[in-house]
Formats: structure tokens, C-alpha cells, sequence
């Protein structure tokens, strides 16, 4: 699957989000005084995050290896069947997070479900609903229940609205980068955010995109945590066993590279397999 011509355009998104120039300064201007917000309910507003995630996404999927060659005929067939797998489980998820998840259709309308071409076994979704399956991750030889809780975790990001919060993060502190230069530079930062290049080199400075990250990286396990907390929830809700998700956990293929997804997959696993039927 070409997940380039899959991901859809975020330009009205982005030519919206214009209209909210002056909360950026607004940003910066309160971050004078204050430190940068840590509370979840302090975010910009959906327009810029979803544009600003998606993005983020982007750039990430750009980062990572893509598969160096197409199929050839039984592992189309087996590429074909992950896809499917994806989609049919993905569906039924969002189907149930809809239904058990207030506010959830006033955020976002739907949940889009890709298969991305990239060798090692990952994933990553936006604050639109947004999310992307690395084709790696066929090589797991997950069965339904871990694959259904890692589609499942995934969309926990996005209803637990840590997009939104890192966004948020991200911006204040880029904006923040130039409030020692005149206020008119602070719409033409934030106007660059939202014209950015894929590099982003106009976007932030060095100092804010190591305060942001430093920062996200404060309350990123209580993200996962949440994250996996939400997926055992929403397959609890679909009838799933939680005994049997933490016994296939344990049994998928571990990934063998050592990146923050594979550490964070590790440790979901282990969390699952540690608090078993305690998860509430």
C-alpha cells in the first residue's frame, strides 16, 4: 500500500487554523510569566493540533525505513491479509470507542486506519483520528488480541487527547523561542508553523525543540499508560479476556531493534501481563 497517496490533505485543516494566529502569541505571551501549561485540559484549539499532529506523523513515517522492494505473489496475498485485518479490527474499535467515549464525535468523526510500507514494526496516529500500522509489524505474527490491543493502544493516544496536550507543548514553546523579538515576528513564527517545509526549519528553534521534547518527556509514561489502560477497556468492552490479551502479549515475536516503539511495545506488554484482570 502507497501510504503517501493514503494520508488525506490537511490543507483546509491547515487554512483554518490561520484564523488562530493570535492564541500562538496569546501562548507566548502568557508564557512570560507562567510556565509552559502541563495541565491536559490547557490545549490549542482542534484546528491547530490536528494540523500540527498530523504534521508531527508525517515527519515521523518520513524518518523511518521504507520496504525496499514490492511483493511478489504469496506475500502479496499475506500483505493483502494483514491489511484487511487492520481495517476489519480497527472498525470494530471505533465502532465501541464511539459508543463508550463522551465527547468523542465532537473531537474527531471518524477513526482512518492505514498500513504504511516501512520495514521494522511500529506505529503512530494524529490528533484526527489518524491511525497507521507499520507493515513491521506483520512480521510480530500477532494474533487478534495483540494485534487488536495494539491498533486499540494507539487510538488510546488519541482519546485520551495526548495529541492535543503535546501540541500544545510543542507550540508554546516554539512561539516562546521569539518573544524577545518584535510581535509582529510572533505571527510570522506562527504563520510559518502553519506554511512549514517536511525539515520544519523555520518552525523552532534548537533551544525550543529540546525544551518541548524535554517537557513531553515528563509525562510521557502517564500517556502510555493511559494509552494502554483505554485499550484494555475497549477490547473488555468488545468481550475480549484480558488473561487471554496478556497471554498473547507474551507470546508475539518481540521486535528485535531497539527503538522507543519497541521499548514501549515491551513494556505494554509487560504491564498487561503484570495487572491482568486488575485493569479497570
Amino acid at each position: 500500500m502507497d501510504y503517501s497517496g493514503a494520508v488525506k490533505p490537511f490543507q483546509t485543516t491547515r487554512m483554518r487554523a490561520r484564523a488562530w494566529l493570535p492564541v500562538f502569541a496569546g501562548i507566548a505571551l502568557g508564557a512570560c510569566a507562567t510556565p509552559v501549561p502541563q495541565d491536559q485540559s490547557v490545549t490549542v484549539p482542534s484546528q491547530v493540533s490536528n494540523a500540527y499532529s498530523e504534521m508531527g506523523m508525517r515527519l515521523h513515517l518520513a524518518t523511518e525505513a521504507d520496504i525496499e522492494s514490492s511483493c511478489a505473489g504469496e506475500e502479496c496475498d499475506f500483505n493483502r491479509a494483514f491489511y484487511w485485518r487492520v481495517m476489519q479490527l480497527g472498525d470494530s474499535l471505533a465502532k465501541t470507542a464511539f459508543e463508550i467515549t463522551p465527547g468523542l464525535s465532537e473531537r474527531i468523526t471518524r477513526f482512518e486506519f492505514l498500513v504504511a510500507e516501512k520495514s521494522e514494526p511500529g506505529s503512530a496516529s494524529s490528533a484526527a483520528g489518524t491511525i497507521v500500522i507499520f507493515r513491521g509489524v506483520q512480521q510480530l505474527s500477532l494474533n487478534e488480541e495483540a494485534l487488536s490491543f495494539l491498533i486499540a493502544r494507539e487510538m488510546g493516544h488519541v482519546i485520551g487527547r495526548h495529541h492535543d496536550k503535546n501540541s500544545t507543548t510543542s507550540i508554546a514553546f516554539s512561539v516562546l523561542a521569539q518573544v524577545l523579538v518584535p510581535i509582529t515576528n510572533i505571527f510570522r513564527g506562527a504563520a510559518a508553523l502553519l506554511e512549514t517545509t517536511p525539515v520544519m526549519t523555520s518552525m523552532t528553534t534548537a533551544s525550543s525543540v529540546v525544551g518541548s521534547r524535554a517537557m513531553i518527556e515528563n509525562y510521557k509514561s502517564s500517556q502510555q499508560y493511559e494509552a494502554d489502560t483505554i485499550a484494555i477497556n475497549l477490547l473488555a468492552r468488545q468481550g475480549w479476556d484480558r488473561e487471554r490479551i496478556a497471554d498473547a502479549l507474551a507470546a508475539s515475536a518481540q521486535p528485535k531493534e531497539d527503538s522507543d516503539w519497541s521499548r514501549e511495545f515491551q513494556m505494554s506488554s509487560m504491564r498487561v501481563s503484570q495487572v491482568g484482570a486488575r485493569w479497570q
